[in-house]
């Protein structure tokens, strides 16, 4: 009988965006560095605001199937929204977060074999008496 191994596969977990909050102008745009997802098995994203009153952001991805020169909007994220066993799975070209909590969104895997590279960003909108700030962090499986 032959023994084989399991041979896990390799995973990063790179904060895009560190503790983001708003200065100027309002609404304001931050993006994040270029990140090689190139032969990644998964990609998962979470979003988490901090301290969060009167302040959203609106996270997204675009994609490079390019070496990361060129890139496009993704309007493929799958949202973790609860859905019954009937329904398929909810596919979103962004997510909002508006409070101090964690919210989960993954790359659709059959996207993944011909993406080089993404870069994200984050619309941050204040109103009110606004305070908190936003983290992205991800994961990917090479």
């Amino acid at each position: 009988m032959d023994h084989i191994t399991y041979e896990k596969g390799v995973v990063f977990m790179p904060i895009l965006h560190n503790a983001v909050g708003l200065s100027s102008p309002n609404p304001m745009t931050k993006t994040s560095v270029v990140t090689d997802v190139a032969g990644a098995k998964k990609v998962g994203f979470q979003i988490t605001g901090a301290g969060i009153t009167t302040r959203s952001a609106v996270f997204a991805v675009t994609v490079s199937f390019d070496g990361g020169t060129t890139f496009q909007t993704y309007n493929m994220l799958i949202s973790n929204a609860a859905n019954s066993n009937a329904q398929t799975l909810t596919r979103v070209a962004s997510i909002t977060q508006v409070d101090s909590s964690t919210t989960i969104c993954w790359m659709s895997p059959e996207t993944l074999g011909g993406i080089t590279h993404i870069q994200t960003t984050l619309v941050i909108t204040d109103s009110g008496t606004p305070a908190g700030t936003f983290t992205v962090k991800a994961v990917i499986q090479k």
